[in-house]
C-alpha cells in the first residue's frame, strides 16, 4: 500500500497502533468520532446559532456516507437501520437550511436588482418583502418544528441506535482484515462509483442523474476525509485527492442545484405578485438570473469529472 510513505513526521509509534487496526475498528474509530462532534453540534443548532444547522447538517450526513462506504464491514441490516433514523433528521435540517440558503440568494440578488437595474423603489420592497422577509418568517417556523421534533422520543431512540452499533457492532469477516488493506479496497469502490455517476452527467442531463451524482461525490469525499484526518489518518495525499476531486463535484452540482432551485422559487413569488395585481416583469428577471448562474456552474461540471477521474486512477495505481 503505497500511499503510507506520504505520510510525514516521525510518528512511529500512531502509525504502529494503526497498523494494527483491524478495518472494523478502524471505521468504527472514525464513525465515533462524527458522534461525538454531533453531539457538539446539536445544542448551538437547536438555539439556531450562525451556521450551526448547516455544520449540524453536514456532520449527519458526514455519518451516513461514512457508514455506506464502509458498510462491508458490518451487519447491512443494522447499518442501514443507523443510516435511515440519521436519514430523517438529515431530511429536518435540510427544510431548514434550504431556507436559509434561499434567504441568502434572494438578498444578493434584490441588492443587484436594485443597484444596478433601476427597478422602482416600490417593486424592491416588494419582492425583497416576498423573497426575504416572508422567507425569513418561513426559516423561524420551520426551525421551530425542529426544535420540536428533537424532543419527540424518536430523537433520544435515534442517537440511541448509534450508540448501540458503536459499543456492540455486528461486524463481518471482512472487518477483521487489516485496516489499511481493506479501507482501501473499499475507498477505491467509492472513487470508481463516483466516477461512473459523473461520466453519466453533463448540461443536458435530468435532476436525477445530477442528483445521483452530486450524492456520489459527496460520499466519496467524506469517506476519504474519514481516512485522511484526525482521528485516523491512515493515508495521505492520493486519499485527499480523492476527498477533494468528489467535494468539486458536489460543489459544482450543489451550487447548480441551488439556483434551479431559487429560480423556481422567484417565479412561484411571481406568480402570486401577478395575482395581487402587482408587476411581475422584475420577478422574471431575476428568475433569468438565477437560469444564467446555473448554467455557469454546469460549465465546470467536465473539468471536475475529468479530475475526479485522474484521483481515482492515482489512488488506484498508487
Amino acid at each position: 500500500m503505497g500511499d503510507r510513505d506520504e505520510d510525514g513526521g516521525d510518528g512511529a509509534a500512531w502509525k504502529s497502533d494503526l497498523d494494527a487496526m483491524d478495518a472494523g475498528d478502524a471505521a468504527l474509530t472514525a464513525i465515533r468520532a462524527i458522534g461525538e462532534r454531533l453531539e457538539e453540534l446539536e445544542p448551538a443548532a437547536l438555539v439556531d446559532e450562525p451556521d450551526a444547522v448547516h455544520q449540524l447538517r453536514t456532520q449527519v450526513r458526514r455519518l451516513r456516507s461514512v457508514l455506506a462506504a464502509y458498510a462491508p464491514l458490518f451487519d447491512t441490516g443494522v447499518v442501514q437501520s443507523v443510516r435511515q433514523s440519521f436519514r430523517e433528521l438529515g431530511h429536518e435540517l435540510g427544510t431548514v437550511r434550504d431556507i436559509e440558503v434561499r434567504v441568502q440568494v434572494a438578498e444578493t440578488a434584490v441588492q443587484q436588482a436594485e443597484d444596478e437595474w433601476g427597478i422602482d423603489a416600490a417593486v424592491i420592497a416588494s419582492m425583497r418583502s416576498r423573497l426575504v422577509d416572508d422567507e425569513v418568517e418561513a426559516h423561524r417556523l420551520a426551525h421551530a418544528r425542529l426544535v420540536e421534533r428533537q424532543r419527540m422520543p424518536r430523537a433520544a431512540a435515534r442517537r440511541g441506535t448509534l450508540d448501540s452499533f458503536l459499543e456492540a457492532p455486528a461486524r463481518t469477516l471482512r472487518a477483521d482484515e487489516p485496516a489499511r488493506e481493506e479501507l482501501a479496497h473499499l475507498l477505491e469502490r467509492e472513487a470508481k462509483r463516483a466516477v461512473r455517476r459523473g461520466r453519466r452527467v453533463d448540461a443536458a442531463s435530468g435532476t436525477e442523474r445530477l442528483h445521483d451524482a452530486r450524492k456520489a461525490g459527496r460520499r466519496l469525499r467524506y469517506a476519504a476525509e474519514a481516512v485522511t484526518e484526525e482521528p485516523l489518518v491512515l493515508f495521505g495525499d492520493h486519499a485527499a485527492a480523492l476527498a477533494e476531486a468528489g467535494e468539486a463535484v458536489h460543489d459544482v452540482l450543489g451550487d447548480h442545484r441551488d439556483e434551479v432551485l431559487f429560480a423556481e422559487h422567484v417565479r412561484r413569488a411571481g406568480a402570486h405578485a401577478g395575482h395581487d395585481g402587482e408587476p411581475v416583469d422584475a420577478y422574471e428577471r431575476l428568475a433569468e438570473a438565477a437560469d444564467r448562474r446555473a448554467d455557469d456552474r454546469l460549465d465546470h461540471l467536465t473539468k471536475v469529472v475529468h479530475d475526479l477521474e485522474s484521483a481515482s486512477k492515482a489512488w488506484s495505481s498508487r
